[in-house]
């Protein structure tokens, strides 16, 4: 029974750990307004476990490297939701590293 606590109190503190560098950057782009209808009076709650991830059952990163096309040996990453819908992963956001600085890429529709 200790062990189990103990097991208890360790996973929600590494589960703590995880989410307030993830809550500060969502606050900190909110106060900077960065999103339109986000502002510094916007307030977040975090629901344990999380209930959702929006409309995707996943979402997670893939990295690559570009070897043909306008931005030839570039690093890339995309950031990709699985549809909980059609069950397909869909890139969400696409980010190139130019010059040491990663951009991301405007959507052309």
């Amino acid at each position: 029974m200790k062990q189990l606590i103990l097991i208890t109190i360790i996973a929600i503190s590494q589960f703590g750990c995880s989410i307030a560098p993830k809550a500060n950057a969502v606050k900190a782009a909110s106060e900077q307004n960065e999103y339109v209808g986000l502002d510094k009076n916007s307030e977040f709650s975090v629901s344990v476990p999380s209930s959702h991830s929006g409309p995707y059952s996943s979402i997670d990163q893939f990295n690559f490297q570009i070897e043909k096309g306008m931005y030839n040996d570039y690093e890339a990453t995309a950031i990709m939701g699985k549809s909980r819908k059609t069950e397909t992963w869909e890139v969400l956001v696409f980010m190139i590293n130019e010059n040491g600085s990663w951009i991301e890429l405007p959507r052309t529709n």
